[in-house]
């Protein structure tokens, strides 16, 4: 399962959530967010990847000052794009 977070900061201001069974989908839905959210400087966008055992993972995350940061899965160390 890969799930799409829209957060807006504070970390406890409104959120909007999707969740889909395919990794291309969730990831178009990610790049549309960037898309209509990208530009508000409190938004914070985040690509998940849930694991077997429930647990999400990030893989990759956005935010208008830092653009894409792909997190990698083996060192959970980031790498850096700015769109």
């Amino acid at each position: 399962m890969f799930h799409v977070t829209l957060q807006f900061s504070p970390p406890d201001g409104p959120a909007v959530h999707g969740s889909w069974e395919s990794e291309d989908v969730a990831a178009r839905k990610f790049r549309s967010w960037i898309g209509s959210h990208g530009d508000h400087p409190t938004a914070r966008i985040v690509l998940d990847r849930e694991g077997s055992d429930g647990l999400r993972q990030p893989m990759t995350i956005w935010t208008r000052d830092a653009g894409e940061v792909h997190i990698t899965t083996t060192s959970m160390l980031p790498t850096h794009r700015k769109a």
